[in-house]
């Protein structure tokens, strides 16, 4: 069905008490796992609607940053006392801190919030980079151990016409970052969800 069908019938039947997310969910045919992935970042028009607590590794004063932290710090990351996707949501480090942090990759990487330059998280403008964030850059890539991509688009209060320009970003992007060996529709199949509720197909043909 069209997207618009789809997000009324999404907004249908929630029932939870919140404002649940919209959810998409993104089947992909690759070949074998590993040799062919998606990974990207985009920022989406209107944003998540969730707000990020973002971490950041900088030498001077980051003012946007929820958590300013310093070498100190990577042995209470080690320690559990300050604990990604509880304490931070996102970790943006300048370069010079990476090899530091390569300590606790074993604690980074699992949470999915080690600093990569691939997704804009190693950067010398830290400042910028956690500005994009807060404005609803997400970063897509695809599961592991299979071809899916788990995403959000916004929350279910969003007006239509913004999730649907939400969803439509985030499709063009999986499309500018199609593997080189992938076959021109890679899409498989692609549903929306609101969290705790019914999944529905839309089609992007």
């Amino acid at each position: 069905m069209k997207f618009s069908e789809a997000i009324q019938k999404v907004k249908e039947t929630s029932k939870t008490k919140f404002d649940p997310t919209v959810e998409v969910h993104i089947n992909l045919e690759l070949e074998k796992k590993g040799e062919q992935s998606v990974r990207f970042t985009t920022t989406l028009p209107h944003g998540t609607g969730k707000t990020k607590k973002v971490a950041v590794f900088a030498s001077r004063k980051v003012p946007n940053a929820d958590l300013e932290l310093t070498e100190d710090d990577i042995a209470k990351i080690d320690k559990n006392t300050i604990r990604p996707k509880v304490d931070f949501d996102m970790l943006v480090a300048e370069p010079k801190f990476m090899p530091k942090l390569a300590k606790v990759a074993k604690i980074l990487g699992p949470a999915g919030v080690m600093p990569n330059p691939k997704t804009g998280t190693v950067t010398e403008d830290v400042e910028k980079a956690v500005e994009q964030i807060k404005k609803g850059k997400i970063e897509v890539r695809t599961e592991p151990v299979a071809p899916v991509i788990h995403t959000i688009i916004g929350k279910k209060s969003f007006e239509d016409n913004k999730l649907e320009e939400n969803f439509n970003e985030l499709i063009n992007a999986i499309r500018s970052n199609k593997p080189a060996k992938a076959k021109p529709n890679f899409i498989r199949s692609v549903f929306i969800t609101s969290t705790m509720g019914p999944s529905f197909s839309v089609d992007v043909e």
